[in-house]
């Protein structure tokens, strides 16, 4: 019940024109435009990593839409628009890309993750791949027995090979579901409708 509250609500929130149509790659997105997200008790977290709003617009229409709990991994150190010039190798962004040691250290882990079986896991595609503070999360953060259910977001590349090394970062206790891209210009509405798809496959 509360799961189709939240998806008629966001339905009537691009309806009227309350969330950007554009919503995932929206420049001028604010966050006081995002959906409220109404948390059930229903073993679902989303992860997310977003140094823009561009990941973050996707989570909290993924979480309203699922009645899922939500955390940001923030960077110790955060991005600046230089780190993220994808055009300058020297840019912070590029360099950990190519560096398989890098581990950018994260403000604050989660403490206990052992209320959720399921974690939708969520971030931006840099050259290719998934930022590295993604690995400091995988390999500082007990997965054990959980279904990881990766999504990213990008305006041109697929999801690559990016999940599937995301996915060697796990012990074998953990389910790997086949990675999701949500391409640029996805409205809320069709991120609401793939939620669904997601958990249910």
């Amino acid at each position: 019940m509360k799961k189709g509250l939240a998806i008629l609500l966001i339905l009537l929130l691009v309806c009227s024109g309350s969330l950007a149509e554009d919503a995932v790659t929206s420049a001028t997105l604010k966050i006081d435009m995002l959906p409220a997200v109404e948390a059930a008790d229903n073993g679902i977290l989303v992860v997310y990593f977003s140094p823009g709003d561009t990941v973050r617009a996707a989570a909290y229409i993924l979480a309203a839409a699922l009645s899922a709990d939500l955390f940001e991994i923030v960077p110790e150190e955060p991005y600046t628009t230089d780190d993220l010039n994808y055009y300058d190798r020297n840019a912070r962004s590029m360099v950990e890309t190519g560096d398989s040691t890098a581990r950018p250290a994260i403000a604050e882990l989660p403490e206990d993750l052992s209320r959720y079986d399921t974690i939708l896991l969520g971030y931006p595609i840099w050259g290719g791949q998934a930022p590295k503070i993604l690995y400091t999360f995988l390999e500082n953060t007990d997965l054990s027995g959980k279904t990881i259910i990766p999504f990213c977001t990008s305006n041109s590349s697929g999801i690559g090979s990016s999940d599937t090394n995301l996915h060697a970062l796990t012990d074998d206790s953990v389910l790997w579901q086949k990675g999701t891209r949500i391409k640029k210009g996805s409205t809320a509405e069709e991120i609401t409708l793939l939620a669904q798809t997601l958990i249910t496959e």
